[in-house]
């Protein structure tokens, strides 16, 4: 008997699709894998086999085998199936596991659907205290514009966006948005910590992910690749306080290799917290002017905060995969381009915020930055959508409960408020960890 034991790894890949310049067929079995913390229900064989049907006349009332969509290499047909791959596990963070999180199961995860950036430091300590949204660094090289940064303050932790490296124009000061619950300071002193971030990019470099990856399912006599895979969509939901992420990955190629089963294999996990939907907030900044136009001058977006008393939130991104044709290999595609990208966030508000009551009305864009604690060394996690607007009306209550409620409903915009255009300034949307 076989029991059904599984585990899914995954690889990044040198080249979309893994495909093989001798063959014009995938072969990602030389790939390093790491296997992956996640749920495993979702870990099934997947695909279904793209196939066209043959409707020629016949002499009576029979069928025929439906035509693969494949090729022969050496007069062997290949097997081939197409389809999704579906990966939900948390955000458990690096902790002292490595550097950064490029060669982790979760950064892979990540890079396959978005861009990132990597801070030069873990930590800055400040120098000088400036204002509510500036303070004078002991680095400013350590920074990256529109990158995150945290800082646990009163047992919370909080975090803002970096929206400039220059923000007095004296070389010293990084901005930052929104503000925190006080200004930075050198009593302590402050110590802040710099996020690794990944971002949807804009303008020229739009579409950009740091590379596509390859699956391997193994089990009891089974073994599963699934080559060419890009983020489709990530859905970021509560599970009993613990932020939970399902991946979904749209793959260009799925094939079996039974015969070569090694049997399942124990998780790689990071050393790092779980974040938590706990001891942190769910901010909005003050309506924001740089939506449709950019900064000018040395200092970026500086924005006073709105927190919301938030029971629950869900947030789901949503990426265009369109493949490029290309006729000399088996997966008939040299890549899958993201050509759009659909950010849409749910929040349930329990003491309904009055400051926003006009905001759906005047179309008012607002930042919107979701924390998570702890926030430490290897520790903490935000989502950041600088530039969010309102699909819903905020003025309408939800009393169909036993508490009146705000439900709100934000998606993203453009975003002008980062000086400058390196990184991942003025990108509509971040996720940043812990490093």
């Amino acid at each position: 008997m076989a029991v059904t034991h599984r585990s899914l790894s995954i690889a990044v890949e040198s080249a979309f699709g893994s495909v093989a310049s001798s063959t014009g067929v995938p072969d990602p079995t030389g790939l390093t894998y790491l296997s992956i913390p996640c749920e495993r229900d979702p870990i099934i064989v997947p695909g279904e086999p793209p196939v066209s049907e043959r409707n020629e006349g016949r002499d009576g009332p029979h069928g025929l085998p439906p035509e693969l969509d494949t090729t022969s290499v050496g007069g062997t047909r290949q097997q081939r199936r197409t389809g999704t791959v579906t990966v939900r596990c948390d955000f458990t963070t690096l902790g002292s596991s490595a550097a950064n999180y490029d060669a982790t199961a979760l950064g892979l995860l990540l890079g396959a659907g978005l861009a990132r950036t990597i801070p030069a430091a873990a930590t800055d300590t400040v120098t000088a205290a400036v204002s509510d949204n500036r303070f004078t660094a002991t680095s400013l090289a350590s920074f990256k514009l529109g990158g995150l940064i945290g800082i646990e303050l009163s047992g919370r932790a909080e975090y803002a966006h970096v929206t400039s490296l220059d923000a007095g124009g004296l070389g010293t000061d990084i901005g930052y948005s929104p503000k925190l619950s006080r200004a930075l300071n050198t009593t302590a002193p402050d110590v802040v910590r710099l996020l690794e971030t990944w971002f949807v990019p804009r303008g020229t470099n739009s579409g950009t992910v740091n590379s596509s990856v390859a699956f391997r399912v193994d089990g009891v006599g089974v073994r599963s690749y699934a080559t060419g895979c890009k983020l489709e969509s990530l859905n970021i939901t509560i599970d009993g306080g613990r932020l939970m992420g399902e991946f979904t990955f749209q793959a260009a190629h799925i094939f079996d290799d039974h015969g070569n089963a090694g049997g399942p294999v124990e998780p790689e996990t990071l050393t790092g917290s779980t974040p938590h939907f706990r001891s942190c907030y769910l901010r909005l900044s003050d309506a924001a002017s740089t939506s449709r136009t950019n900064v000018s001058g040395n200092a970026g977006d500086e924005l006073g905060t709105i927190d919301l008393s938030v029971s629950s939130f869900d947030l789901t991104l949503t990426n265009t995969l369109t493949p490029i044709g290309q006729s000399s290999s088996l997966i008939g595609m040299s890549d899958m381009e993201v050509s759009d990208v659909v950010i849409e966030c749910n929040i349930t508000v329990d003491s309904p915020n009055t400051n926003i009551s006009n905001d759906f009305r005047d179309g008012v864009i607002r930042s919107l930055l979701i924390g998570s604690g702890p926030v430490g060394a290897g520790q903490g996690m935000a989502l950041n959508i600088p530039g969010a607007y309102l699909t819903v009306d905020p003025l309408i209550r939800q009393i169909d409960g036993e508490i009146v409620q705000q439900q709100l409903t934000y998606s993203a915009s453009r975003f002008g408020g980062d000086n400058g255009s390196t990184d991942a300034a003025n990108s509509p949307f971040r996720l940043a960890l812990g490093i």
